[in-house]
């Protein structure tokens, strides 16, 4: 695929870190002096040592051995990332996703490569007999430093290749479906946090005006932070109980074509669709494979990238009971709703999902992962995962905005996760979903205890987040004002919304009489008090209803099972308090 019709003027304008590359190129060259690099001695750097310990009591040092006490403090000149995490990164990605990753930056001059070996391709380990990929060993990464001591000389900003390098002998590549399918090559970029990656991504493949296509309720931080500063013009998408509704993907996508075919309006082609296929943020909920792989197929017929952000990946619990069944369905007096994600089995990193990555063979998908739901968003480090041609305007990006993100940060990481190896690392996954799958439960429970008659919603299968409608229509800003009083925060469905925005496109009355309904009893839908759109009238998408509730969104995940149903009776009684007053 020819991706230089997606890149953003400001990619096009992005030439290589020349600096970054001199270096990058003669790293760890045997015999070479390099008088090119701008690097602090080590006898400058103030801390010798650093160590964490983990919940389970292990140390993770960063001291002399390898280097890395050295490497935490000093620049990475690689513009992807930290060698050692890159690789580890890379094998972990291929084995989730089955995608064909490239061998080694395009930067590293030497690659010491390993055998392959053939593992079961894909989510959920399907087989696939088809071309093993090999990830590289790492590969070292700074020049050869000129003077001081001789423990200084050959100082590195990348670990150097050998056994001690944070490559996971359990994860080796496997083979993959995507390779034999002839899907293009990918490869990984290192990122401060998954907002600093869907950044890079909006800067490299958009230009403001443009037009960018998401869910009819979003991350805020992103449509705040990122899509509304860059001057996007939305096209929202409605979303069910499987998160974006492809048909009606398919229909905005038509009438924009015959918009810009037109004329009208300030609309341009769309060329990226911006999704969270699990646990979504605001609504939680976790998009089936069938509804993964007819979206891809619009994107395929509308000539649409993906922005995959799939933040709450690793926090997916849709296991009912000790014995594991797959969670169902129940009608209750609140409506339909799911019943409880369970409190014992969970999927572990075989089971997770089929990725949008995972499905797509065309090259369309750029994914973005972080560990800030994994290890801690204090970290401030996640990763995407793109078509190789994309990679290095995507890596020139980062290198722009902040030099790669926080070398101790990276450096701490990749010893953590070779000291856990990947035994380690699955049964720190498997904790990490039984808690979350706990608080799940419970919150469910709470739910059904005190909002039984007042409220609809869906179980939680991922995430930390409940999506509740509530019932009778109340008044959102007034609800909140009885909420804070009552000393309860949630976060109002409105805040989420992407329809009622000055930056939202809307379509003319002819246009919007071709648009089939959506069913109110699937939507997800908070009462909006829609803004007035430039032209003074407002801002509707194509086909939507009349809101049918007030919505919030409730976290689970930051406070204790005790207090979530504290906050849930506070709620009800609120709830109740409205409801009586209107009616009386």
């Amino acid at each position: 695929m020819d991706y230089s019709r997606f890149l953003s003027a400001e990619a096009k304008r992005f030439t290589n870190a020349s600096l970054a590359g001199l270096v990058h190129r003669f790293a760890g060259v045997d015999g070479v002096i390099s008088l090119a690099a701008g690097l602090p001695p080590a006898e400058a750097f103030p801390v010798t040592e650093l160590t964490a310990r983990t919940a389970d009591g292990q140390d993770v040092t960063l001291g002399s051995e390898g280097r890395q006490a050295y490497l935490a403090q000093q620049y990475n000149f690689n513009p992807q990332g930290y060698d050692p995490l890159l690789n580890w990164l890379r094998n972990l990605t291929v084995k989730l996703h089955g995608v064909n990753i490239a061998n080694a930056s395009a930067q590293s001059p030497k690659v010491a490569k390993k055998e392959p070996v053939a593992l079961a391709g894909g989510p959920g380990g399907d087989t696939a007999a088809a071309v093993a990929v090999t990830a590289a060993a790492p590969v070292r990464a700074e020049a050869v430093a000129v003077g001081g001591t001789n423990n200084d000389r050959g100082a590195t900003a990348a670990a150097p290749a050998g056994p001690n390098a944070a490559e996971p002998a359990a994860v080796s590549v496997a083979a993959t479906t995507q390779a034999a399918l002839g899907a293009p090559v990918r490869d990984l970029v290192l990122t401060s946090g998954a907002i600093h990656a869907i950044f890079a991504i909006i800067s490299c493949l958009t230009d403001p005006g443009d037009t960018l296509v998401v869910d009819e309720y979003t991350y805020t931080h992103a449509l705040e932070c990122v899509f509304l500063p860059r001057g996007l013009r939305l096209l929202p998408v409605r979303g069910d109980r499987e998160g974006l509704d492809p048909e009606d993907l398919d229909l905005q996508l038509q009438l924009a074509t015959a918009e810009v075919a037109a004329g009208r309006g300030a609309c341009r082609r769309p060329r990226l669709l911006y999704t969270i296929p699990t646990g979504h943020n605001p609504t939680g909920v976790v998009m089936g494979e069938d509804r993964k792989r007819r979206i891809l197929e619009v994107c395929e017929t509308h000539d649409l990238l993906v922005l995959e952000d799939d933040a709450y990946y690793w926090l997916y619990y849709p296991y009912e009971g000790e014995s594991g069944g797959t969670a169902g369905e129940e009608e209750g007096r609140g409506g339909i709703t799911s019943s409880a994600p369970g409190r014992g089995r969970v999927p572990g990193l075989e089971g997770l999902p089929a990725s949008l990555l995972h499905l797509d063979t065309r090259g369309r998908v750029i994914r973005v992962d972080t560990f800030s739901k994994l290890l801690g968003p204090g970290y401030r480090l996640g990763w995407i995962t793109a078509p190789r041609p994309l990679v290095a305007k995507l890596a020139n990006w980062v290198q722009a905005s902040t030099v790669g993100p926080c070398s101790v940060t990276q450096v701490l990481v990749a010893k953590l996760l070779q000291q856990w190896g990947m035994d380690g690392f699955k049964a720190y996954v498997r904790k990490l979903q039984a808690l979350y799958a706990s608080r799940a439960a419970s919150a469910h429970a709470a739910a059904l205890a005190h909002l039984g008659d007042l409220a609809e919603w869906q179980a939680p299968q991922a995430g930390m987040f409940m999506w509740i409608q509530i019932a009778g229509n109340l008044d959102e800003s007034t609800l909140l004002d009885e909420l804070v009083a009552a000393k309860v925060v949630v976060v109002p469905g409105s805040m989420f919304a992407t329809r009622g925005l000055q930056a939202t496109l809307n379509w003319s009355a002819k246009l919007t009489s071709t648009s089939t309904s959506t069913s109110t009893s699937t939507r997800m839908q908070p009462q909006q008090k829609h803004q007035q759109g430039e032209q003074g009238t407002t801002q509707e998408t194509a086909g939507l209803a009349s809101p049918i509730s007030c919505c919030l969104r409730l976290s689970f995940a930051g406070c204790s099972p005790q207090d979530f149903e504290e906050g849930i009776m506070r709620l009800a009684r609120v709830i109740r308090a409205a409801l009586h007053a209107r009616s009386g």
